[in-house]
């Protein structure tokens, strides 16, 4: 077998151990997962998962960093703003709402687990997390920007990005946990998150040309 061909059979097995777990998470959650299970789903033996894989804790960061890079690309390609900073948090914030619902049991279980190989990644509450967070560090320049062009009140960037960041979180949780909003009412809800928002966040001249 050629090198190219051994290395896209290997990735094609790597991506079936992964969709397998990835199932399992779905429906038990982290804490029901294990190599027992995953080979349960497909047609390998357990040598085959630990060829691929240290252990379920490897196989679960691979999962961390798939499900939350794939909900984290539905903001990537959102335009900068430079007039109306806010307009474009609202965007970005918006698809990363919709990105989290369409895939609500993954994005519980990512966010709502406590591993410490999990919340490096998934943590935004430390002080200094801008300098280590990229998706932090974009919300904190588009907030920086609106501070130095007058539409957003003297702030704090990182403290209010860490806010909003965690308001939209609470938003997703309990729309998920809640289950069946009607879609209608997803909409006013993530309108009304977004007023209330940015009613602190603008200046009073900002806020009177809206």
């Amino acid at each position: 077998m050629g090198r190219r061909r051994q290395f896209l059979k290997q990735e094609e097995v790597k991506g079936n151990i992964l969709k397998a777990a990835r199932k399992v998470v779905a429906e038990e959650g982290f804490q029901g997962l294990s190599i027992r299970k995953i080979t349960k789903q497909i047609d390998y033996s357990p040598g085959i998962v630990y060829h691929y894989f240290r252990n379920k804790e490897e196989i679960i960061e691979a999962l961390v960093t798939e499900g939350y890079e794939r909900i984290l690309a539905a903001i990537t390609t959102v335009p900068r703003n430079e007039g109306q900073p806010e307009a474009e948090i609202k965007v970005v914030f918006t698809k990363y709402i919709r990105a989290a619902l369409a895939a609500p049991e993954e994005y519980k279980a990512f966010l709502l687990n406590e591993r410490p190989s999990i919340l490096v990644k998934t943590s935004l509450l430390d002080r200094g997390i801008m300098e280590r967070s990229r998706t932090l560090q974009a919300l904190g320049e588009a907030i920086q920007r609106g501070v130095e062009t007058g539409r957003f009140a003297p702030c704090d960037p990182e403290l209010t990005a860490q806010v909003i960041w965690t308001s939209v979180f609470g938003l997703i949780i309990k729309i998920i946990i809640e289950g069946n909003i009607p879609p209608a009412q997803i909409d006013r809800l993530i309108e009304q998150n977004f007023k209330l928002l940015f009613s602190g966040l603008m200046a009073r001249k900002a806020q009177e040309d809206l």
